[in-house]
């Protein structure tokens, strides 16, 4: 594959003979000489031009959900659920709202979620992280949606030093509950429209 580097095998070297012999030397050291040779051109391929890092291999996640989601409750924080995984290596979703990292490090996290407004009242909108169950300080956003039938899109980024097996959720609360996460059907020319989504990617490690 064109994003696929050569992994040289480590090679399989003649045994020594009990006295020196010139041409063992030499087949020994020309099998040397193959494998730093693939060794170097495939570090040189991930190093030394500007498109080395498509042979990098980072854990992500991307998940969307594709129904509507309520607050039963006004000023009650309620985890955002997610249904469906576009795409995925060492994230995962748990428990449908459980956004799982296999790996330490720093993770980049983006979320998006379409609100729409169900009555003409103001109301404010409340979105935050949680990390293992633990609302993270300083993580909060608040949006103000009116008009019936008025949407808007609640859009952030943030990053995270994360441990494995640590899981993060999006948290949503409403001062009114006459608001939702919103997903709508495809309707031509457009795609279907995600309630919520999120894109979790490793950015370094810690």
């Amino acid at each position: 594959m064109a994003n696929e580097l050569e992994r040289p095998a480590p090679p399989a070297l003649p045994l020594a003979t009990e006295t020196y012999d010139r041409p063992f030397m030499d087949q020994n050291s020309n099998v040397l000489r193959l494998f730093f040779t693939r060794l170097i051109n495939a570090f040189d391929n991930l190093v030394s031009t500007d498109s080395g890092g498509r042979f990098l291999h980072f854990p992500y996640g991307v998940f969307y959900s594709t129904v509507d989601q309520t607050a039963a409750n006004p000023n009650t924080g309620y985890a955002v659920t997610f249904n469906t995984t576009r795409a995925s290596s060492a994230v995962t979703v748990a428990s449908n709202s459980r956004i799982t990292v296999s790996n330490d490090g720093v993770y980049h996290v983006k979320t998006t979620l379409q609100l729409e407004s169900t009555n003409s009242s103001s109301k404010i909108v409340s979105i935050w992280l949680v990390v293992n169950g633990t609302a993270q300080i300083n993580s909060a956003h608040e949006y103000v949606i009116a008009g019936s039938g008025n949407k808007d899109i609640a859009n952030w980024n943030s990053s995270l030093a994360l441990s494995a097996n640590d899981y993060i959720e999006i948290f949503w609360a409403t001062d009114d509950v006459n608001v939702s996460l919103n997903a709508s059907a495809a309707s031509s020319p457009r795609p279907a429209v995600t309630s919520a989504s999120v894109a979790v990617t490793f950015v370094s490690n810690t």
